[in-house]
């Protein structure tokens, strides 16, 4: 009998500024971090499911999709709703982004430290 396969290579990083700019905490804090992680080149998305944002976080479906919209609200991610590959028009999924790693990494500095008068003045990226 063989064991599953785990790839010991997964990781995310939380940085410094999450907690201390943008006021991130507990699960909002592991679900942006993974967001951020894959979205960080400022081309890719997250295109995970809620099931392994539930394994980072060990909490529910709920829970998580709740992080997701609170994390929306605060313009700290974004997301493009797209066709789901069963070929159902009414299963759909969606693709996450960090809208930080949408500006110019020149900005991004300055947006991170000023974040709290950014966020209330501009709305970095809408929901597609």
């Amino acid at each position: 009998m063989s064991a599953k396969r785990h790839n010991v290579g997964t990781y995310l990083t939380i940085q410094k500024w999450m907690v201390e700019n943008f006021g991130l905490h507990g699960d909002e804090l592991l679900i942006y971090a993974i967001i951020y992680g894959f979205s960080q080149d400022g081309k890719s998305c997250y295109t995970g499911s809620s099931k392994y944002l539930r394994f980072w976080t060990g909490k529910s479906k709920e829970t998580v999709l709740n992080n997701l919209k609170s994390l929306r609200k605060k313009n700290l991610i974004a997301r493009k709703r797209k066709p789901n590959n069963s070929g159902n028009p009414e299963f759909y999924v969606y693709d996450y982004w960090a809208t930080i790693t949408r500006y110019p990494e020149e900005d991004q500095e300055t947006i991170i430290h000023k974040w709290a008068e950014f966020s209330t003045t501009c709305y970095p990226q809408k929901d597609e």
